[in-house]
Protein backbone atom coordinates (compact mmCIF):
# COMPACT_ATOMS: atom_id res chain seq x y z
CA UNK A 1 0.00 0.00 0.00
CA UNK A 2 0.83 3.61 -0.07
CA UNK A 3 3.96 4.24 2.27
CA UNK A 4 4.85 6.46 5.07
CA UNK A 5 4.93 9.81 3.48
CA UNK A 6 1.31 10.01 4.00
CA UNK A 7 1.73 9.92 7.59
CA UNK A 8 1.48 13.32 7.87
CA UNK A 9 -2.03 13.58 6.69
CA UNK A 10 -2.79 10.64 8.86
CA UNK A 11 -5.91 10.66 11.91
CA UNK A 12 -4.84 8.86 14.74
CA UNK A 13 -8.42 7.39 16.84
CA UNK A 14 -7.75 6.63 20.42
CA UNK A 15 -9.76 6.41 23.18
CA UNK A 16 -8.62 9.32 24.37
CA UNK A 17 -9.61 11.40 21.62
CA UNK A 18 -12.71 9.59 20.47
CA UNK A 19 -16.06 11.44 20.46
CA UNK A 20 -19.01 10.47 22.48
CA UNK A 21 -20.75 8.59 19.09
CA UNK A 22 -17.13 7.09 18.87
CA UNK A 23 -17.34 5.89 21.95
CA UNK A 24 -20.33 3.98 21.46
CA UNK A 25 -18.03 1.46 19.45
CA UNK A 26 -18.56 -1.93 20.84
CA UNK A 27 -15.53 -3.10 22.62
CA UNK A 28 -14.89 -5.89 20.74
CA UNK A 29 -14.31 -3.96 18.04
CA UNK A 30 -11.02 -1.99 19.74
CA UNK A 31 -8.08 -3.44 19.71
CA UNK A 32 -6.13 -4.10 22.87
CA UNK A 33 -3.87 -1.09 21.76
CA UNK A 34 -4.35 2.42 22.82
CA UNK A 35 -4.08 3.64 19.73
CA UNK A 36 -7.92 2.29 17.84
CA UNK A 37 -7.23 2.88 14.34
CA UNK A 38 -4.97 5.26 12.19
CA UNK A 39 -6.96 6.69 9.13
CA UNK A 40 -4.51 8.02 6.16
CA UNK A 41 -5.64 9.53 3.03
CA UNK A 42 -4.90 8.27 -0.15
CA UNK A 43 -6.34 8.32 -3.94
CA UNK A 44 -7.21 5.52 -6.01
CA UNK A 45 -4.59 5.97 -8.48
CA UNK A 46 -2.25 5.17 -5.39
CA UNK A 47 -3.47 1.76 -5.37
CA UNK A 48 -1.09 -1.11 -5.47
CA UNK A 49 -2.92 -3.83 -7.61
CA UNK A 50 -0.35 -3.69 -10.46
CA UNK A 51 2.51 -3.65 -8.09
CA UNK A 52 1.38 -6.94 -5.90
CA UNK A 53 4.14 -9.62 -6.43
CA UNK A 54 2.24 -13.12 -4.90
CA UNK A 55 3.85 -16.12 -6.08
CA UNK A 56 1.63 -19.62 -6.68
CA UNK A 57 2.11 -23.07 -6.55
CA UNK A 58 0.54 -25.38 -8.86
CA UNK A 59 0.46 -29.17 -8.54
CA UNK A 60 -1.67 -32.40 -9.79
CA UNK A 61 -5.08 -33.17 -7.45
CA UNK A 62 -7.51 -36.06 -7.57
CA UNK A 63 -10.72 -34.44 -8.74
CA UNK A 64 -13.20 -36.08 -6.84
CA UNK A 65 -16.35 -37.66 -8.11
CA UNK A 66 -19.26 -35.35 -8.60
CA UNK A 67 -17.60 -32.64 -8.09
CA UNK A 68 -18.72 -29.52 -9.50
CA UNK A 69 -22.06 -31.31 -10.33
CA UNK A 70 -25.52 -29.63 -9.84
CA UNK A 71 -25.68 -31.04 -6.43
CA UNK A 72 -21.86 -30.68 -5.65
CA UNK A 73 -20.92 -27.38 -6.26
CA UNK A 74 -17.12 -25.78 -5.84
CA UNK A 75 -17.60 -23.79 -2.49
CA UNK A 76 -15.76 -20.38 -2.76
CA UNK A 77 -14.33 -19.03 0.53
CA UNK A 78 -16.81 -18.08 3.79
CA UNK A 79 -17.06 -14.31 3.79
CA UNK A 80 -17.89 -12.15 6.90
CA UNK A 81 -21.57 -11.54 7.30
CA UNK A 82 -23.29 -9.00 4.66
CA UNK A 83 -20.02 -8.80 2.22
CA UNK A 84 -20.14 -9.98 -1.29
CA UNK A 85 -17.26 -10.88 -3.62
CA UNK A 86 -17.05 -9.32 -7.62
CA UNK A 87 -14.59 -10.18 -9.61
CA UNK A 88 -12.70 -7.43 -11.79
CA UNK A 89 -12.80 -8.36 -15.32
CA UNK A 90 -9.15 -8.34 -15.33
CA UNK A 91 -8.97 -10.80 -12.83
CA UNK A 92 -8.48 -9.40 -9.49
CA UNK A 93 -11.42 -10.33 -6.62
CA UNK A 94 -12.61 -7.32 -4.54
CA UNK A 95 -15.19 -7.32 -1.82
CA UNK A 96 -18.21 -4.88 -0.92
CA UNK A 97 -20.95 -4.26 1.77
CA UNK A 98 -23.30 -2.15 2.33
CA UNK A 99 -23.47 -0.14 5.58
CA UNK A 100 -26.68 2.08 6.15
CA UNK A 101 -27.03 2.84 2.52
CA UNK A 102 -23.24 3.69 2.23
CA UNK A 103 -21.27 0.95 -0.17
CA UNK A 104 -18.13 -0.03 1.03
CA UNK A 105 -15.49 -1.49 -1.32
CA UNK A 106 -11.96 -2.84 -0.40
CA UNK A 107 -9.77 -5.72 -2.02
CA UNK A 108 -8.23 -6.24 1.14
CA UNK A 109 -8.33 -10.05 2.53
CA UNK A 110 -11.56 -10.09 4.61
CA UNK A 111 -11.16 -13.66 5.15
CA UNK A 112 -8.39 -12.85 7.18
CA UNK A 113 -10.06 -12.05 10.87
CA UNK A 114 -6.82 -9.78 12.40
CA UNK A 115 -6.97 -7.88 8.32
CA UNK A 116 -11.22 -7.84 9.16
CA UNK A 117 -11.22 -6.42 12.55
CA UNK A 118 -9.02 -3.03 11.63
CA UNK A 119 -10.95 -2.35 8.69
CA UNK A 120 -14.26 -2.85 10.59
CA UNK A 121 -13.05 -0.34 13.12
CA UNK A 122 -11.98 1.68 10.35
CA UNK A 123 -14.98 1.57 8.70
CA UNK A 124 -17.60 2.23 11.82
CA UNK A 125 -15.15 5.46 12.61
CA UNK A 126 -15.44 6.38 8.68
CA UNK A 127 -18.95 6.54 9.11
CA UNK A 128 -19.11 8.63 11.97
CA UNK A 129 -16.47 11.15 10.82
CA UNK A 130 -18.49 11.38 7.52
CA UNK A 131 -22.11 12.68 10.06
CA UNK A 132 -19.49 15.31 10.94
CA UNK A 133 -19.49 17.05 7.71
CA UNK A 134 -22.44 16.05 5.38
CA UNK A 135 -26.23 15.20 6.51
CA UNK A 136 -26.99 11.61 6.19
CA UNK A 137 -29.73 12.21 3.51
CA UNK A 138 -26.77 13.36 0.93
CA UNK A 139 -24.59 10.25 1.45
CA UNK A 140 -27.10 7.80 -0.72
CA UNK A 141 -24.57 8.18 -3.70
CA UNK A 142 -21.52 8.28 -1.36
CA UNK A 143 -19.42 5.28 -1.03
CA UNK A 144 -15.80 4.59 0.76
CA UNK A 145 -12.80 2.56 -0.36
CA UNK A 146 -10.36 1.67 2.92
CA UNK A 147 -7.68 -1.18 3.11
CA UNK A 148 -5.50 -2.16 5.76
CA UNK A 149 -2.45 -4.63 5.91
CA UNK A 150 -2.12 -8.15 8.30
CA UNK A 151 -0.87 -7.00 11.43
CA UNK A 152 -1.54 -3.32 10.86
CA UNK A 153 -3.23 -0.32 12.66
CA UNK A 154 -3.48 1.64 9.64
CA UNK A 155 -6.40 2.00 7.32
CA UNK A 156 -6.13 4.00 3.98
CA UNK A 157 -9.52 5.60 2.72
CA UNK A 158 -11.01 7.69 0.60
CA UNK A 159 -14.59 8.58 -0.14
CA UNK A 160 -16.56 8.80 -3.81
CA UNK A 161 -19.41 10.67 -4.22
CA UNK A 162 -20.70 9.03 -7.41
CA UNK A 163 -23.44 12.15 -7.22
CA UNK A 164 -20.93 14.71 -8.41
CA UNK A 165 -18.18 12.27 -9.84
CA UNK A 166 -15.80 13.28 -7.71
CA UNK A 167 -13.84 11.95 -4.12
CA UNK A 168 -13.24 13.17 -0.84
CA UNK A 169 -11.71 12.81 2.68
CA UNK A 170 -13.11 13.29 6.17
CA UNK A 171 -9.79 15.43 6.72
CA UNK A 172 -7.64 18.50 5.26
CA UNK A 173 -5.31 16.55 2.87
CA UNK A 174 -2.00 18.12 1.20
CA UNK A 175 -1.97 16.98 -2.50
CA UNK A 176 1.86 16.91 -2.49
CA UNK A 177 1.16 13.79 -0.21
CA UNK A 178 -1.20 12.15 -2.15
CA UNK A 179 1.15 12.52 -5.22
CA UNK A 180 -1.39 15.45 -7.05
CA UNK A 181 0.00 17.49 -10.02
CA UNK A 182 -1.00 21.01 -8.99
CA UNK A 183 -3.52 23.18 -10.16
CA UNK A 184 -4.08 26.57 -10.91
CA UNK A 185 -7.20 27.15 -8.88
CA UNK A 186 -9.97 25.43 -6.66
CA UNK A 187 -12.36 24.96 -9.55
CA UNK A 188 -9.54 23.13 -11.55
CA UNK A 189 -8.65 20.61 -8.43
CA UNK A 190 -12.68 19.50 -9.99
CA UNK A 191 -10.69 17.62 -13.06
CA UNK A 192 -7.94 15.89 -10.77
CA UNK A 193 -10.43 14.76 -8.31
CA UNK A 194 -13.17 13.11 -11.22
CA UNK A 195 -9.69 11.82 -12.90
CA UNK A 196 -9.48 9.77 -9.28
CA UNK A 197 -12.82 9.01 -8.94
CA UNK A 198 -12.96 7.45 -12.62
CA UNK A 199 -9.92 5.55 -11.72
CA UNK A 200 -12.14 4.21 -8.58
CA UNK A 201 -14.85 3.33 -10.96
CA UNK A 202 -12.85 0.93 -13.21
CA UNK A 203 -10.60 -0.72 -10.11
CA UNK A 204 -14.03 -1.30 -8.58
CA UNK A 205 -17.08 -1.49 -11.46
CA UNK A 206 -19.59 -3.36 -9.39
CA UNK A 207 -21.85 -0.02 -10.00
CA UNK A 208 -23.67 0.75 -13.16
CA UNK A 209 -22.61 4.03 -14.67
CA UNK A 210 -25.80 6.03 -15.20
CA UNK A 211 -26.91 6.41 -19.03
CA UNK A 212 -26.73 9.98 -18.81
CA UNK A 213 -23.07 9.94 -18.42
CA UNK A 214 -22.51 7.07 -20.96
CA UNK A 215 -24.49 9.28 -23.57
CA UNK A 216 -22.12 12.11 -22.31
CA UNK A 217 -19.36 10.30 -23.09
CA UNK A 218 -20.67 9.33 -26.39
CA UNK A 219 -21.35 13.10 -27.30
CA UNK A 220 -17.45 13.93 -26.10
CA UNK A 221 -16.04 11.23 -28.70
CA UNK A 222 -18.10 12.69 -31.50
CA UNK A 223 -17.09 15.91 -30.98
CA UNK A 224 -13.37 15.23 -30.77
CA UNK A 225 -13.67 13.13 -33.84
CA UNK A 226 -14.97 16.08 -35.98
CA UNK A 227 -12.30 18.26 -33.52
CA UNK A 228 -9.51 16.28 -35.48
CA UNK A 229 -10.98 15.76 -38.83
CA UNK A 230 -11.41 19.45 -39.09
CA UNK A 231 -8.51 21.06 -37.22
CA UNK A 232 -4.87 20.32 -36.82
CA UNK A 233 -3.90 21.42 -33.84
CA UNK A 234 -6.78 19.65 -31.61
CA UNK A 235 -6.08 19.39 -28.08
CA UNK A 236 -7.74 15.97 -28.03
CA UNK A 237 -4.99 13.24 -27.38
CA UNK A 238 -6.49 10.47 -29.92
CA UNK A 239 -7.01 10.88 -33.65
CA UNK A 240 -10.34 10.56 -35.22
CA UNK A 241 -10.32 7.13 -36.29
CA UNK A 242 -9.63 5.72 -32.78
CA UNK A 243 -12.69 8.46 -30.99
CA UNK A 244 -15.05 6.71 -33.55
CA UNK A 245 -13.93 3.36 -32.05
CA UNK A 246 -14.23 4.02 -28.46
CA UNK A 247 -17.56 5.87 -29.02
CA UNK A 248 -18.67 2.50 -30.56
CA UNK A 249 -18.03 0.60 -27.72
CA UNK A 250 -19.98 2.19 -25.73
CA UNK A 251 -23.23 0.25 -24.92
CA UNK A 252 -26.23 3.14 -24.56
CA UNK A 253 -28.92 0.52 -25.33
CA UNK A 254 -29.52 -0.90 -21.71
CA UNK A 255 -29.66 1.38 -18.59
CA UNK A 256 -28.36 -1.22 -16.42
CA UNK A 257 -24.63 -2.56 -17.80
CA UNK A 258 -22.55 -5.47 -16.70
CA UNK A 259 -18.96 -4.57 -14.39
CA UNK A 260 -16.99 -5.00 -17.98
CA UNK A 261 -19.00 -2.23 -19.72
CA UNK A 262 -18.60 -0.31 -16.17
CA UNK A 263 -14.59 -0.94 -16.37
CA UNK A 264 -14.58 0.45 -20.14
CA UNK A 265 -16.89 3.18 -19.75
CA UNK A 266 -14.69 4.40 -16.49
CA UNK A 267 -11.49 3.72 -18.68
CA UNK A 268 -12.18 6.22 -21.38
CA UNK A 269 -13.49 8.67 -18.53
CA UNK A 270 -9.94 8.35 -16.67
CA UNK A 271 -8.52 9.97 -20.00
CA UNK A 272 -11.39 12.46 -20.55
CA UNK A 273 -10.97 14.03 -17.12
CA UNK A 274 -6.51 13.62 -17.32
CA UNK A 275 -7.55 15.73 -21.00
CA UNK A 276 -9.60 18.18 -18.84
CA UNK A 277 -7.26 18.70 -16.40
CA UNK A 278 -4.05 19.11 -18.71
CA UNK A 279 -5.93 22.04 -20.67
CA UNK A 280 -7.68 23.80 -17.74
CA UNK A 281 -10.71 22.68 -18.92
CA UNK A 282 -13.66 25.13 -17.86
CA UNK A 283 -10.82 28.15 -16.34
CA UNK A 284 -10.66 31.47 -18.35
CA UNK A 285 -6.90 30.02 -19.08
CA UNK A 286 -8.16 27.08 -21.10
CA UNK A 287 -6.09 25.67 -23.85
CA UNK A 288 -8.20 25.84 -26.92
CA UNK A 289 -5.42 24.58 -29.41
CA UNK A 290 -2.10 22.26 -28.82
CA UNK A 291 0.51 24.78 -29.68
CA UNK A 292 -1.06 27.34 -27.26
CA UNK A 293 1.17 28.20 -24.15
CA UNK A 294 -0.66 28.87 -20.93
CA UNK A 295 2.57 28.56 -18.72
CA UNK A 296 5.31 31.80 -18.92
CA UNK A 297 8.73 29.67 -19.67
CA UNK A 298 11.86 30.85 -19.27
CA UNK A 299 13.18 31.90 -23.10
CA UNK A 300 16.44 29.93 -23.70
CA UNK A 301 18.75 32.29 -25.97
CA UNK A 302 21.41 30.28 -28.00
CA UNK A 303 25.20 31.61 -27.67
CA UNK A 304 27.44 32.59 -29.84
CA UNK A 305 28.97 29.13 -29.79
CA UNK A 306 25.19 27.00 -30.28
CA UNK A 307 24.86 29.49 -33.31
CA UNK A 308 28.13 28.56 -34.98
CA UNK A 309 27.40 24.83 -34.50
CA UNK A 310 24.19 25.12 -35.75
CA UNK A 311 25.37 27.00 -39.10
CA UNK A 312 27.49 24.64 -39.65
CA UNK A 313 25.05 22.15 -39.61
CA UNK A 314 23.13 24.32 -42.20
CA UNK A 315 20.82 25.39 -39.74
CA UNK A 316 19.16 21.70 -39.52
CA UNK A 317 18.89 22.13 -35.95
CA UNK A 318 17.02 24.81 -35.86
CA UNK A 319 14.26 23.40 -37.83
CA UNK A 320 14.53 20.11 -35.65
CA UNK A 321 14.30 21.85 -32.43
CA UNK A 322 11.29 24.07 -33.65
CA UNK A 323 9.45 20.87 -34.66
CA UNK A 324 10.19 19.01 -30.82
CA UNK A 325 9.27 22.73 -29.19
CA UNK A 326 6.03 22.63 -31.13
CA UNK A 327 5.30 18.82 -30.15
CA UNK A 328 5.97 19.47 -26.53
CA UNK A 329 4.56 22.62 -25.54
CA UNK A 330 3.84 23.17 -21.53
CA UNK A 331 5.37 19.73 -21.23
CA UNK A 332 2.34 17.68 -23.03
CA UNK A 333 3.30 15.35 -25.83
CA UNK A 334 0.34 14.09 -28.41
CA UNK A 335 1.14 10.87 -29.48
CA UNK A 336 -0.24 10.74 -32.41
CA UNK A 337 1.57 13.98 -33.66
CA UNK A 338 5.13 12.33 -32.21
CA UNK A 339 4.70 9.05 -34.48
CA UNK A 340 4.34 11.10 -37.07
CA UNK A 341 7.22 13.74 -36.20
CA UNK A 342 9.69 10.52 -35.69
CA UNK A 343 8.71 8.20 -38.79
CA UNK A 344 9.15 11.11 -41.02
CA UNK A 345 12.85 11.82 -39.05
CA UNK A 346 13.58 8.01 -39.01
CA UNK A 347 12.62 8.03 -42.92
CA UNK A 348 14.75 10.84 -43.40
CA UNK A 349 17.56 8.98 -42.11
CA UNK A 350 17.32 5.58 -44.60
CA UNK A 351 17.48 8.15 -47.04
CA UNK A 352 20.41 9.62 -45.97
CA UNK A 353 21.75 6.39 -45.45
CA UNK A 354 20.86 5.21 -49.04
CA UNK A 355 22.13 9.02 -50.35
CA UNK A 356 26.07 8.16 -48.38
CA UNK A 357 26.56 4.66 -49.31
CA UNK A 358 25.76 5.83 -53.14
CA UNK A 359 28.35 8.86 -52.36
CA UNK A 360 30.91 6.06 -50.90
CA UNK A 361 30.20 3.88 -54.19
CA UNK A 362 31.79 7.29 -56.12
CA UNK A 363 34.08 7.99 -54.12
CA UNK A 364 35.53 4.81 -54.60
CA UNK A 365 35.16 5.11 -58.19
CA UNK A 366 36.58 8.42 -58.33
CA UNK A 367 39.74 7.41 -56.14
CA UNK A 368 41.17 5.02 -59.25
CA UNK A 369 41.11 7.63 -62.12
CA UNK A 370 42.62 11.30 -59.35
CA UNK A 371 45.34 12.69 -60.85
CA UNK A 372 46.68 14.62 -58.18
CA UNK A 373 47.03 14.19 -54.67
CA UNK A 374 44.91 17.38 -53.72
CA UNK A 375 41.44 15.34 -55.69
CA UNK A 376 42.78 12.29 -53.25
CA UNK A 377 42.54 14.16 -49.85
CA UNK A 378 39.45 16.03 -51.06
CA UNK A 379 37.69 12.54 -51.99
CA UNK A 380 38.87 10.84 -48.99
CA UNK A 381 37.13 13.90 -46.87
CA UNK A 382 33.82 12.64 -48.55
CA UNK A 383 34.46 9.37 -47.89
CA UNK A 384 34.79 9.96 -44.07
CA UNK A 385 31.89 12.22 -44.32
CA UNK A 386 29.84 9.68 -46.02
CA UNK A 387 30.91 6.76 -43.08
CA UNK A 388 30.17 9.79 -40.51
CA UNK A 389 26.68 10.41 -42.17
CA UNK A 390 25.86 6.74 -42.77
CA UNK A 391 27.09 5.66 -39.12
CA UNK A 392 25.06 8.06 -36.89
CA UNK A 393 21.90 7.43 -39.29
CA UNK A 394 22.06 3.62 -38.21
CA UNK A 395 23.07 4.66 -35.23
CA UNK A 396 19.86 7.34 -34.14
CA UNK A 397 17.68 4.01 -36.56
CA UNK A 398 18.66 1.60 -33.92
CA UNK A 399 18.04 4.26 -30.67
CA UNK A 400 14.48 5.05 -32.04
CA UNK A 401 13.42 1.48 -34.07
CA UNK A 402 10.50 1.43 -31.56
CA UNK A 403 9.59 5.45 -30.89
CA UNK A 404 6.41 5.27 -32.67
CA UNK A 405 5.08 1.79 -30.50
CA UNK A 406 5.74 3.16 -26.71
CA UNK A 407 2.65 4.94 -24.99
CA UNK A 408 2.67 8.68 -24.32
CA UNK A 409 3.95 8.53 -20.86
CA UNK A 410 6.79 6.78 -21.75
CA UNK A 411 7.42 9.57 -24.90
CA UNK A 412 6.70 12.23 -22.25
CA UNK A 413 9.25 10.81 -20.11
CA UNK A 414 12.18 10.81 -23.05
CA UNK A 415 10.87 14.10 -24.32
CA UNK A 416 11.38 15.66 -20.36
CA UNK A 417 15.13 13.73 -20.51
CA UNK A 418 16.32 15.11 -23.82
CA UNK A 419 15.64 18.71 -22.90
CA UNK A 420 17.67 20.57 -21.25
CA UNK A 421 17.51 22.78 -18.40
CA UNK A 422 19.69 25.40 -20.12
CA UNK A 423 19.87 24.59 -23.89
CA UNK A 424 16.28 23.15 -24.50
CA UNK A 425 15.85 20.72 -27.40
CA UNK A 426 18.89 22.62 -29.39
CA UNK A 427 21.71 19.50 -28.25
CA UNK A 428 19.02 16.44 -29.12
CA UNK A 429 17.98 18.70 -32.45
CA UNK A 430 22.17 18.70 -33.46
CA UNK A 431 22.32 15.31 -33.40
CA UNK A 432 19.02 14.72 -35.14
CA UNK A 433 20.74 16.73 -37.83
CA UNK A 434 24.16 14.96 -38.34
CA UNK A 435 23.35 12.20 -40.29
CA UNK A 436 21.60 14.63 -42.99
CA UNK A 437 24.00 17.89 -42.09
CA UNK A 438 27.32 15.11 -42.66
CA UNK A 439 25.43 13.91 -46.23
CA UNK A 440 25.60 17.39 -47.36
CA UNK A 441 29.39 18.01 -46.07
CA UNK A 442 29.94 14.77 -48.12
CA UNK A 443 27.88 15.68 -51.39
CA UNK A 444 30.42 19.34 -51.20
CA UNK A 445 33.58 17.23 -51.23
CA UNK A 446 33.04 15.35 -53.71
CA UNK A 447 32.06 18.33 -55.63
CA UNK A 448 35.37 19.77 -54.86
CA UNK A 449 36.99 16.25 -55.97
CA UNK A 450 35.23 16.40 -59.63
CA UNK A 451 36.03 19.62 -59.95
CA UNK A 452 40.06 18.92 -59.19
CA UNK A 453 39.31 15.98 -61.10
CA UNK A 454 38.09 17.25 -64.20
CA UNK A 455 39.56 20.56 -63.86
CA UNK A 456 43.24 19.98 -62.72
CA UNK A 457 45.35 20.82 -59.63
CA UNK A 458 44.05 22.88 -56.49
CA UNK A 459 46.09 23.46 -54.41
CA UNK A 460 45.19 22.25 -50.89
CA UNK A 461 46.71 21.59 -47.33
CA UNK A 462 47.28 17.67 -48.01
CA UNK A 463 46.94 16.51 -44.33
CA UNK A 464 44.35 19.47 -42.38
CA UNK A 465 41.89 18.86 -44.74
CA UNK A 466 40.97 15.02 -43.80
CA UNK A 467 42.33 15.60 -40.18
CA UNK A 468 39.97 18.47 -39.93
CA UNK A 469 37.17 16.41 -41.32
CA UNK A 470 38.06 13.45 -39.13
CA UNK A 471 37.86 16.04 -36.02
CA UNK A 472 34.40 16.90 -37.00
CA UNK A 473 32.98 13.42 -37.60
CA UNK A 474 34.74 12.33 -34.17
CA UNK A 475 33.31 15.25 -32.33
CA UNK A 476 29.62 14.57 -34.07
CA UNK A 477 29.61 10.49 -32.50
CA UNK A 478 30.31 12.36 -29.00
CA UNK A 479 27.12 14.45 -29.30
CA UNK A 480 25.08 11.25 -30.01
CA UNK A 481 26.58 9.60 -27.01
CA UNK A 482 26.38 12.19 -24.91
CA UNK A 483 22.68 12.85 -25.80
CA UNK A 484 21.56 9.63 -26.25
CA UNK A 485 23.08 8.01 -23.18
CA UNK A 486 19.66 8.53 -21.30
CA UNK A 487 17.14 5.88 -19.77
CA UNK A 488 14.34 6.78 -21.49
CA UNK A 489 16.08 6.45 -24.66
CA UNK A 490 15.99 2.63 -23.66
CA UNK A 491 12.31 2.29 -24.41
CA UNK A 492 12.72 3.43 -28.07
CA UNK A 493 14.64 0.42 -28.96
Amino acid sequence: MVGGALATSCISITPQTMSEDVSTLKKSEVAGDDTLVTLIPMTSAQNNRYDGKVFVRTEFLTIPKGLNSPSNKIKSNILPSGWSSFTHPEGPIYYAKTYENICVATDSAIDNPTVMATLQTGIDLLLLLLKDITSEENCSDVEIYISTMPAATECYYYFVDHNDQTVFWVQDVDMTTLHMSPVSSETHIKSILQEHYWTHVEYFPHRSVPLCLRLELMDILRHASADQMTSDNSTFPYHAEQCTKFAGLIDVQNKQTTIHMNCLVARIWVMIARHRYDHFYGEKCARLCRDQRVFDWTEVKPSFAKRLCSSILFDFPEIIRNRLEDLYVDQIVYKIHWDNFINSTKRGWRENALMCTGLLIANASFAGIHRNSSAMYTGLASMMLSIGGLLSGFVLLHTYEHADKVNAAATSAHLQDICSENRGFRPIAAVFSLPKALTFWSILFFFFDVSITVGGSVSFVRVAIPLSVAMLVLVAFAMIVAILRRRSAASMV
